[in-house]
């Protein structure tokens, strides 16, 4: 599997877990009214591996070798 697919595969997952850890209410996911620490760290968690599929699949390849 290449770079540029894995890192499409990371975007994908990191935008799902973020969908889902702000959405965590609304979809009948969360235990405590309002915006608790463990919906924090799933949006959080899901930047950085959004962030990270980005850089990785859309980073132009280093051609010098």
């Amino acid at each position: 599997m290449s770079k540029r697919t894995i890192g499409f595969v990371l975007v994908f997952v990191g935008v799902v877990i973020l969908v889902v850890s702000l959405g965590a209410d609304i979809l009948g996911l969360g235990n405590v009214p309002g915006f608790g620490w463990k919906q924090i760290l799933g949006a959080v968690v899901g930047a950085v591996v959004t962030l990270g599929g980005v850089w990785l699949g859309f980073r132009k390849p280093n051609l010098k070798k």
